[in-house]
């Protein structure tokens, strides 16, 4: 059985994209969509708990003081654009308690 490198399994694996006419992403791209993925998995997350509560997004914007479609948008994973106090209120709405915290690697600091 022979090995190939991985930089040429990718090197393939990218002219193959190109031959079947679909976009080929750089890194940066990837980058940004395993972010969008991680996103969207944490506020999965989210409303996995409030299921798990027997609580509707209306019981948790109810709670919150507001809209429908904004605990929506908190759930599908834009998150990275909530304002704290809107994240901590969604938390505490399913009856948790919202830390932050900054990570300086050999640091760690609750901010709130």
């Amino acid at each position: 059985m022979s090995t190939v490198d991985w930089d040429e399994v990718k090197r393939r694996a990218r002219e193959r994209r190109q031959a079947a006419g679909l976009p080929v992403q750089s890194e940066a791209e990837k980058s940004a969509a395993m972010d969008r993925l991680a996103a969207e998995v944490r506020a999965y997350k989210l409303a996995e708990i409030r299921r798990e509560q027997d609580l509707t997004q209306r019981d948790v914007a109810d709670t919150m003081g507001v809209s429908g479609p904004r605990v929506s948008a908190i759930e599908h994973g834009e998150v990275d654009r909530v304002e704290v106090a809107t994240l901590r209120s969604y938390v505490e709405a399913l009856g948790g308690r919202l830390r932050v915290v900054a990570d300086f690697g050999d640091a760690e600091y609750i901010v709130a």
